[in-house]
């Protein structure tokens, strides 16, 4: 899944964010400054060096704080000038044309249609704005410094400052130009491509097994259709779901009798979903909350299985539930499951499930629904906000969705047990607090009864943690011989959806983002190295900030296997991986202390390039996740904490060169 965790805040972020950044970007000028005495000591001195590389900090210092805006301004209009009379135009007119002819190749039978279109439109766009960045920056200054018509710019009253903040400028201003008719184009492009509508050519006819219900297909438009269920009784008409869409359907009787539908445009088809997730815990058979389920053998370690027929449930915590997190009067929660079977099970159906609502402070718990596993799918669970279970008014689907035909909802109240720090089990509320007599109500308000003011949890520590506005969601599988499996990211509370269109505009700001530092580092490569090895640079740079986190996975020692060194004796031995090595032999630590340098140095080079990964927000639009103010403003603020440092080097290297002409 796309996400997978809550996005922290920036509030909560960028505190600890500055401090991090702020010690890296020390620890980077002081190496630089180190290299630079060092190197200069060997011509001019040790005293002679330092008294340089004091006065270029200085000078360095002075120049890059003060800039003049007006001649930033004029050297990024000539930048911007200088790249349209390159024709970078006619990137836009093949960006146009793949849109043009994107309809032959896209497979037009896709279960998810707007998936695979936003998918295509965004990774046209982004992979097109990134080799025209990476030409344009590469070409750029040594151009200059060959043709000698940089020598035109530094010679008058122009800082070298002014030049790098100038040419960064004049790249960003030309793809923002770019891709805003893009972002117009992309955006008409998937809408419009998805527009039908269906007709229903052959009527209704009545159902086999309920004379109430007539039943029929619709037309055949971009390779599907959809089932008609006509309730006559109620007069009410149910359209099937298919290709993650639906649409509004109503139906009129005509002067001959014949009923006539009309069918809307798509709806549900582009979503921007807000979503919240909970802590997991996995209640084993004996009552007992854990980090961890049981494993069925699966070798995809992701989720973890409780047992059908048993106590065993799946426990979600949600914090911050309030009235604004209702959606049409009630809680939304949506389920991902996978099932593991030890036997076929009833042919005719799924594998039945429980799904429960509990207050973790006073262990009142209500059965909400029994459902039917949706394998592949997601299953949709709404609480609302008065709950009543008396035969006459339920206002749940548990006896509607119960295929057994057993009564409905009941409540009870349920204590567990949770290790604590230092292993002790404690009760989870203790048994005195247990709301026994609250569960023999047939009416339940949802905030009063089942969200806990103030709860608290433990880590997988046994830390205590204390949150706010809780509510527990369980989930339980009902038939023996079958597992439902789970992970954190499979149970998430759906807010009211945001706009699909905003969330559109602010994927193209992740390309945006990306944009700019591959700006950003094409002008710095460029101050000091030749066109070719700038393009090469700065695609690298590219490509590792795409796998930054397998970058960063290097730069741990949790791998298995250990780092080269340990690797390489592994290999040598024919050692199993999995098995410690001696640590008492010399040759292994040494190895290990090799290993945690080179470990240390990756994660260093991990710092010099930002995620690109985490600019790419496409795959949150595709997907139909909103992408939360708070995610562009985390992009942001990594964008300028990379970029000052960055112009801060820029300068340097410039100047450096300008010194050795």
């Amino acid at each position: 899944m796309v996400i997978e965790e809550n996005v922290p805040s920036i509030f909560q972020w960028f505190p600890k964010a500055a401090l991090d950044w702020a010690i890296l970007v020390l620890v980077f000028f002081l190496l630089l400054g180190f290299l630079g005495m060092l190197f200069s000591g060997l011509r001019l001195g040790p005293a002679n060096a330092f008294k340089l590389v004091l006065k270029t900090a200085g000078q360095t210092l002075r120049d890059v704080f003060s800039v003049s805006f007006k001649t930033v301004w004029a050297l990024a209009s000539l930048t911007f000038k200088e790249a349209i009379r390159r024709k970078i135009v006619i990137v836009f007119i093949i960006f146009v044309l793949i849109v043009l002819f994107a309809g032959m190749f896209l497979d037009p039978t896709s279960p998810h249609p707007a998936q695979l279109y936003v998918d295509f439109i965004f990774g046209s766009t982004a992979y097109l704005t990134i080799i025209l960045m990476i030409l344009l920056t590469a070409f750029s200054l040594p151009a200059d410094f060959k043709n000698k018509t940089i020598h035109t710019v530094v010679t008058k009253p122009v800082l070298i400052s002014e030049i790098i903040l100038g040419r960064v400028l004049g790249f960003v201003l030309l793809g923002t130009m770019l891709l805003v008719p893009m972002g117009l184009v992309s955006y008409g492009f998937v809408i419009r491509s998805q527009a039908h509508t269906h007709t229903v050519p052959d009527g209704l006819t009545q159902d086999k097994t309920n004379p109430a219900l007539e039943r029929g297909v619709t037309s055949n438009e971009r390779e599907h259709r959809h089932e008609i269920v006509f309730d006559k009784e109620n007069q009410v008409v149910h359209l099937t779901p298919t290709h993650d869409h639906t649409h509004e359907i109503s139906v009129r009787e005509g002067k001959d009798g014949e009923r006539h539908f009309t069918l809307s445009q798509p709806i549900d088809m582009y979503k921007a979903r807000v979503v919240q997730y909970g802590e997991i815990g996995y209640l084993d058979q004996k009552g007992i909350v854990s980090s961890k389920g049981v494993n069925v053998g699966d070798e995809w370690e992701y989720r973890s299985f409780i047992a059908g027929n048993t106590d065993a449930a799946f426990i979600w915590q949600f914090e911050n539930i309030t009235p604004a997190s209702l959606v049409d009067d009630a809680l939304q929660f949506e389920f991902t499951q996978e099932v593991f079977r030890t036997h076929k099970g009833v042919i005719s159906r799924q594998i039945i499930g429980a799904f429960y609502i509990r207050n973790p402070e006073t262990g009142l718990m209500l059965e909400v629904e029994i459902f039917q596993s949706k394998e592949g799918g997601t299953s949709v669970f709404r609480v609302p906000r008065t709950i009543n279970i008396s035969a006459d008014k339920m206002n749940l689907k548990s006896s509607q969705r119960n295929p057994n035909g057993t009564s409905g909802s009941r409540a009870s109240a349920v204590s567990v047990q949770i290790a604590r720090q230092g292993g002790e089990l404690q009760s989870y509320p203790p048994e005195d607090k247990l709301n026994i007599g609250g569960a023999n109500r047939a009416e339940f308000d949802l905030f009063k009864d089942f969200v806990a003011p103030q709860s608290s949890m433990f880590d997988e520590k046994g830390r205590e943690i204390v949150r706010q506005n809780v509510i527990e969601v369980w989930v339980k599988c009902l038939e023996r011989g079958q597992y439902f499996g789970a992970a954190k990211p499979d149970m998430y509370l759906r807010r009211a959806d945001a706009s699909f269109a905003w969330n559109f505009f602010k994927g193209y700001v992740g390309i945006w983002f990306q944009m700019v530092m591959i700006s950003m580092y094409g002008v710095i490569f460029s101050t000091f190295l030749s066109t070719p090895v700038t393009v090469l640079a700065t695609f690298f740079v590219t490509l590792g900030g795409y796998f930054h986190k397998f970058v960063a996975a290097m730069g741990t020692q949790n791998i298995e296997g250990g780092g080269p060194f340990e690797a390489a004796i592994r290999l040598f031995r024919q050692d199993n991986m999995t098995i410690d090595l001696d640590m008492n032999a010399g040759e292994n630590i040494l190895a290990k202390m090799f290993d945690t340098v080179f470990h240390t140095f990756i994660r260093f080079l991990g710092n010099l390039v930002p995620a690109f990964d985490s600019f790419d927000t496409s795959a949150y639009v595709a997907q139909g996740f909103n992408i939360s103010f708070n995610t562009v403003l985390i992009n942001l603020c990594t964008v300028l904490g990379y970029a000052i440092p960055l112009y801060v080097l820029g300068y340097i290297c410039l100047k450096m060169r300008e010194i050795e002409q």
